[in-house]
């Protein structure tokens, strides 16, 4: 698969490791914990596997789980349920339906 350039806001938030980018590496790398927050459930949204899925095709995160690997990405939804919201999940599926 050839590497794919991020846009320049997408480099920003690599650059300063902002918030959606820790969230984005977190999913990559299996290591979320949705109860972290005291107040509510932060719960891994569409927008963060979209991110996940640029910096796994740009090569700058390849992370543990494959996000263009139907197996892997379903494995992930198995293994950690309680981390995706029901637009995440289906984020998440959509490239591998037809």
């Amino acid at each position: 698969m050839a590497k794919q350039l991020l846009k320049p806001a997408l480099m920003k938030a690599v650059l300063i490791h902002d918030q959606d980018y820790q969230r984005a590496v977190g999913l990559l790398n299996e290591n979320w914990d949705p109860d972290d927050q005291p107040i509510y459930r932060d719960v891994l949204e569409a927008r963060d596997i979209t991110f996940a899925r640029r910096l796994q095709r740009s090569g700058l995160v390849p992370g543990k789980v494959d996000l263009s690997d139907y197996q892997s990405a379903n494995q992930l939804l198995v293994r950690h349920p309680q981390w995706f919201s029901a637009g995440s999940r289906q984020a998440l599926l959509t490239p591998f339906t037809d």
